[in-house]
């Protein structure tokens, strides 16, 4: 029985289901909602500890900022999927060949999206964290604490999305297998260089 998703065994299934471009639109789509989701439940929890520091009048100025820039972010997330693609299928072609299509490359990044769940959640818990932790006294007080303390959490979260690049590099490695016909090794080089070009983007 062929695997429903490529999130565990990805070379089996693109060998058996192929590049269906349509379960890897849903699967961009549903890490667009967690993405958003986590986003707007940051939103609330800070607007709340602004409320609860006495500025009523600023949340909802500071709500409809916020959810503004939300909807940028998702927004840019698929563009980043279609990117991420096509810096993928360029490399792809320039080190394995040019037996794959653009297309099938798009699927392939599209389901390499879904390890970005877990980063998803990963933040929204730190951020969560930070923001309990810091003081709404002043707005001086709460950006110097905020940033000290977010601050403070980057080892954990450089180790956190080092982890899950690894299974990003997994998924594309073997897409681009079956895709391309490639060996394992050219696979694996063009792979983890989006992967953890990505990842090393994400620390800056």
């Amino acid at each position: 029985m062929a695997p429903r998703t490529p999130l565990s065994r990805p070379r089996r299934y693109f060998e058996e289901r192929g590049f269906d471009l349509r379960p890897a639109v849903a699967a961009v789509g549903v890490a667009a909602l967690v993405l958003a989701a986590a986003l707007y439940g940051f939103a609330a929890l800070f607007v709340r500890r602004v409320r609860r520091a006495g500025h009523g009048d600023a949340a909802s100025e500071v709500w409809s900022l916020l959810s503004a820039e939300i909807v940028g972010i998702v927004v840019l997330f698929f563009v980043g999927w279609v990117i991420v693609a096509g810096i993928l299928h360029l490399l792809a072609r320039a080190v394995i060949g040019h037996e794959g299509t653009f297309r099938e490359t798009l699927a392939v990044a599209g389901w390499g999206t879904v390890p970005s769940i877990l980063n998803t959640v990963f933040a929204f818990a730190v951020l969560a964290f930070v923001l309990q932790s810091a003081s709404f006294d002043t707005s001086e007080t709460f950006a110097r604490q905020f940033r000290s303390t977010f601050r403070s959490t980057g080892l954990l979260r450089g180790a956190f999305t080092f982890v899950v690049a690894g299974w990003q590099t997994y998924i594309y490695t073997e897409g681009l297998y079956v895709e391309f016909d490639a060996d394992e090794g050219s696979a694996l080089v063009v792979a983890a260089v989006v992967a953890y070009g990505g990842w090393l983007l994400s620390l800056f």
